[in-house]
């Protein structure tokens, strides 16, 4: 397969260039739209025909056209959809290809996965992300039977649609001959193809830890850019293979690895972390990030996992080196990890309500206190020692962060075993339900709703969904007290998580806005709960 067929044709609604001719990485040397990103993966693997369907400002695409790249116009973009689009590019189709969506950036693994794939109609799903535009999609086993954005149609959500397939010209020619008589101008692709086809030929790949974003609008180009963008860089920049297999070694010292092993890189903020494969087997490797010196106890971090494992609340760690940090568990086959939507599902709420309550009400002692207090002032000599500063106005807002400590003590604060850094991301579910938690750089006895603050602000948690979980953990009703409580935790996790940013961007690590973002959103709100004296 060597063609592939790129859908262009969308009039913007807030901007007169479209969003995939912009560039997202402007100071670069080598700068890039997501057009040319997209068509440069493709040539890469050597596709010999890409079709570019465009409509709006369609002449500021003729700098692609060339070297297997071919310009097909929408004329009748501003009433018609994708499907309109896609069947002008008939002439040039002669066997099975990619389709993509132009607005969509993702990782080069995907775009190399379905082209390999022998599955002769392949749509790619990934968890839920809540944008609020989804294709959500409802799977049968191995193929999709129901594709819809509106989340009353389907019996269950098992993923959204990614703007990236593969078609094969067999259902691509069914497709046209019905298009051929079709009087709904609006009708998107995904809903012919559907009713194109039966069960069988809907084959799909659900992609784990990918890292991909669609831009639809202003705020989603400036999401690409401050932080999908560094992202993505982060995680498809080269890693050091040799270095891999020297910490494999001292792992696994009976096994010859230059042969055998498969590395992949998957997600991680503070660290890198790597799918580890050889002899049938699957493990993650976690190598310490840029700058956790100093930042994390990793003799905490072992004694709190063990003791979690204990619990049932983490999975087994099988080895773990105090000194450097490295890692090693074993990979959940066909585990999922939850998404900012995905862990707010009302089951997936019951079950992190009964998680909350086994750790926070366990009678164990973690190896150590997590007091943010302490660590904000931790954080602040390591940052000097970079020499970096804090943002504007640093020292103004400190004295009255600082001052919240009082009022803490005054709300009454209560040691338990915590967690203290839930991204959704750091839930896993296994095949068979069971969620898990992951990650325990940052644990140690600290007060429940810090946890609480964290899980909600972390993934957007709706008013709804905040007292869903709490009333359920707390088996009542949620007083003021703990609302304020959990306010509070939240302005100094977003300040303390700005300095921790600072001192990474200091160490070689890039962001984007993240803690820029963090830093306002913590003055933000405590303007909000402490209004500044005039």
């Amino acid at each position: 397969m060597k063609t592939a067929v790129i859908l262009a044709a969308r009039k913007e609604r807030d901007t007169t260039i479209p969003y995939p001719l912009q560039c997202y990485n402007v100071g670069e040397k080598k700068q890039e739209s997501l057009l040319h990103r997209t068509v440069s993966l493709l040539q890469e693997m050597e596709f010999e025909t890409i079709i570019v369907v465009t409509g709006f400002c369609a002449e500021l695409f003729a700098p692609f056209k060339g070297k297997g790249v071919q310009l097909v116009n929408n004329g009748r973009y501003v009433y018609t959809s994708s499907m309109a689009s896609l069947a002008l590019a008939a002439p040039y189709v002669k066997e099975d290809f990619l389709l993509i969506e132009s607005d969509v950036l993702c990782e080069k693994r995907l775009l190399k996965q379905l082209a390999t794939t022998s599955k002769k109609n392949c749509l790619t799903l990934v968890n839920e992300c809540g944008n609020g535009d989804e294709a959500l999609v409802e799977t049968d086993g191995d193929f999709v039977v129901k594709i819809s954005k509106d989340i009353h149609q389907l019996n269950r959500i098992d993923g959204e649609m990614v703007g990236i397939s593969k078609i094969s010209l067999e259902t691509y020619k069914k497709m046209l001959v019905k298009w051929e008589f079709n009087s709904n101008l609006k009708l998107n692709y995904e809903y012919l193809f559907l009713d194109c086809t039966e069960k069988y030929e809907r084959q799909y790949i659900k992609v784990a830890d990918l890292v991909w974003c669609e831009v639809d609008n202003a705020v989603d180009f400036v999401y690409l850019k401050d932080v999908f963008y560094p992202r993505l860089r982060r995680k498809e920049d080269p890693f050091d293979y040799q270095n891999i297999i020297s910490h494999m070694r001292t792992i696994f010292p009976e096994q010859d690895f230059e042969s055998t092993l498969s590395v992949e890189q998957i997600g991680g903020m503070t660290n890198r972390n790597f799918k580890i494969s050889f002899d049938g087997n699957n493990y993650v490797l976690r190598i310490p990030g840029n700058g956790t010196a100093g930042m994390v106890e990793r003799g905490n971090e072992e004694v709190n996992t063990l003791l979690t494992y204990r619990m049932g609340v983490s999975p087994e760690i099988l080895y773990f080196n105090e000194k450097t940090g490295i890692k090693l568990t074993r990979f959940i086959d066909g585990a999922e990890t939850l998404t900012p939507a995905t862990i707010q599902r009302y089951e997936h709420i019951l079950q992190i309500a009964d998680i909350f309550r086994t750790l926070h009400g366990s009678s164990v002692r973690l190896n150590n206190d997590f007091n943010v207090f302490r660590e904000i002032i931790s954080y602040e000599n390591l940052l000097d020692k970079t020499g970096v500063k804090m943002y504007d106005g640093y020292e103004k807002y400190r004295n009255r962060i600082f001052c919240l400590q009082e009022r803490l003590n005054v709300l009454g604060v209560e040691l338990r075993p915590c967690h203290n850094d839930l991204v959704a991301e750091n839930f896993i579910k296994d095949i068979r339900g069971k969620i898990f938690l992951i990650d325990w750089e940052y644990s140690g006895m600290n007060d429940p709703m810090w946890d609480f603050a964290a899980l909600f602000l972390e993934s957007n948690f709706t008013e709804t969904n905040k007292t869903l979980l709490l009333e359920h953990y707390l088996g009542g009703s949620v007083n003021d007290v703990l609302i304020e409580k959990i306010l509070i935790y939240q302005i100094l996790m977003d300040f303390l998580w700005s300095i921790w940013t600072c001192i990474k961007e200091a160490q070689g690590d890039d962001f984007g806005t993240y803690g820029i973002d963090r830093y306002n959103r913590a003055i933000s709100n405590l303007d909000r709960l402490v209004p500044p004296s005039i």
